[in-house]
């Protein structure tokens, strides 16, 4: 009589046979390319905010939250204007949100800020209070000046100067592009020597913030 542990071996390496026969082949698993939230400025970007330059947009309405017209040429008053161009759901708007709360902060007396919408009131109360910040906000209705300006991405910024006209367009967001505004506004606005400090040093200490998104840096 044999011995059962070796009818168990046999029978073990019996199972074994029978798993490698009918075991489907191991492939390895693809990988996805990953997909950046970031809004980087291609050469086309950059071509059509130059193509915008000098454009008057004394006469563009934007629409206030409670749902009252809002002309750009007297929010303005005789003060440059900076127009944000924010979506409710792109997380990168949050974090590049701190970014202009700072540069807004040093700049508020000298020049009047918007951050434009293409959402609906309750979708734009959401994101300010998921941004923490207490952000002047607009609608734009059916994206008219979003599309009359060629602005397709989330945090393109614009300044205006005075009189209305375009004097620059920023189509993606960064430390020198902010600091650019800044030395922009300080020619407009002839801000004194302590001013003209005060943002460089705000800027610098918003990437510190815990990050809102899962943006790549």
């Amino acid at each position: 009589m044999k011995s059962p542990w070796f009818i168990a071996l046999v029978l073990v390496l019996c199972a074994g046979l029978a798993y490698w026969v009918t075991c489907p082949p191991v492939t390895e698993p693809k990988t996805q390319p990953k997909e950046s939230r970031r809004h980087p400025a291609s050469p086309a970007d950059l071509q059509a905010a130059n193509r915008h330059i000098g454009q008057n947009l004394a006469g563009a309405v934007l629409e206030r939250m409670n749902g009252q017209a809002a002309v750009l040429g007297s929010l303005q008053a005789g003060k440059p204007a900076v127009l944000v161009f924010f979506s409710h759901d792109c997380p990168c708007s949050l974090e590049f949100s701190g970014y202009f709360a700072a540069a807004m902060e040093s700049s508020k007396e000298k020049a009047v800020w918007a951050f434009v919408f293409a959402d609906t009131p309750d979708q734009i109360g959401k994101f300010v209070r998921e941004s923490g910040f207490a952000l002047p906000t607009f609608r734009d209705p059916e994206a008219r000046l979003s599309r009359s300006l060629e602005i397709t991405k989330s945090g393109c910024f614009v300044l205006v100067n005075p009189d209305g006209t375009v004097s620059a367009i920023w189509p993606g967001v960064s430390l020198d592009s902010l600091c650019d505004l800044f030395t922009r506004l300080q020619r407009t606005c002839r801000y004194s020597a302590r001013q003209a400090t005060a943002f460089p040093s705000a800027a610098v200490d918003v990437p510190r913030m815990r990050p809102r998104s899962t943006c790549a840096a």
